[in-house]
């Protein structure tokens, strides 16, 4: 039974801030999921990306796996079968030059 207080996939937009729990940690970044949302799997690719103002901040002290942190949603892309989605998470840049 699909949990009901969560929002659906479909309200997902580029550029809005979400609560993300970080599920694990990978060789390219992290892996996590969305707190708001129906389940869906969720990435920020740490190493491509290092030099982007908040992935540094990330890269350089990961959050550990089960931390609840605040993400960007940067790329919403669906695949040719449902349901699946892959979304693309950054970091908020906030105060950092």
């Amino acid at each position: 039974m699909p949990d009901d207080s969560r929002r659906p996939l479909s309200e997902l937009r580029q550029g809005e801030t979400v609560r993300a729990t970080i599920t694990s940690h990978e060789p390219w970044g992290l892996m996590a999921e969305l707190t708001e949302y129906e389940p869906v799997g969720a990435s920020l690719d740490i190493y491509r990306r290092s030099r982007e103002p908040g992935v540094r901040r990330l890269a350089q002290e990961l959050p550990p796996v089960g931390a609840a942190v605040d993400l960007v949603i940067g790329e919403v892309r669906t695949w040719h079968r449902k349901p699946w989605i892959w979304v693309d998470l950054t970091a908020p840049g906030h105060g950092e030059g």
